[in-house]
């Protein structure tokens, strides 16, 4: 319940509208959920699930390539991605991810919008250690989420670019 009441808040943060009508935009998505993942019956699930979406379907008017970056971080950890990971020259390479790791500035825009709305963070972690971090965490909850409700379909193509990703990062032997 904290975690889906910090992406209320970050939602309400970003958008101009009353607390009375996230309300009713909560109990349309709730409804809306219920219909397309008849398996959520539990309070928690819901409040999250429905808080989720609803930033979700603001993200996606403000920066699709946000909502896209989501989409693929399920087929990565939630503990690191970062622009390096993802920049690199894949040939066939969607339209979409193109614009994304065209340059550090446009994935940093993505990934704020994302940081923005609750549903991810900079990883702070290894500044502390006083190591400079430029990555990004979720957490495991938001995570979950990507995984079985953002994409509950599994996408080939997402695979596939997450592995030339990862492969592109591995020392030849």
């Amino acid at each position: 319940l904290p975690l889906a009441l910090a992406t209320a808040g970050a939602y309400l943060d970003q958008v101009a509208t009353s607390f009375a009508d996230y309300l009713r935009l909560y109990k349309a998505s709730w409804l809306k959920l219920q219909h397309t993942s008849p398996e959520l019956s539990s309070y928690e699930d819901r409040a999250l699930y429905s808080t989720w979406q609803l930033s979700l379907d603001h993200i996606k008017r403000q920066n699709e390539l946000s909502a896209r970056l989501l989409q693929l971080w399920a087929y990565f950890d939630n503990q690191d991605i970062w622009f390096e990971l993802l920049h690199h020259s894949i040939s066939g390479s969607p339209e979409w991810f193109s614009q994304l790791t065209e340059g550090e500035l446009s994935f940093n825009q993505a990934v704020r919008v994302l940081c923005d709305h609750g549903l991810a963070e900079a990883d702070i972690s290894s500044e502390e250690s006083g190591v400079e971090s430029k990555g990004y965490s979720m957490h495991s909850c938001v995570h979950s989420w990507t995984i079985h409700f953002l994409n509950q379909e599994w996408d080939v193509g997402m695979t596939g670019l997450a592995l030339e990703c990862v492969g592109s990062h591995v020392p030849d032997r």
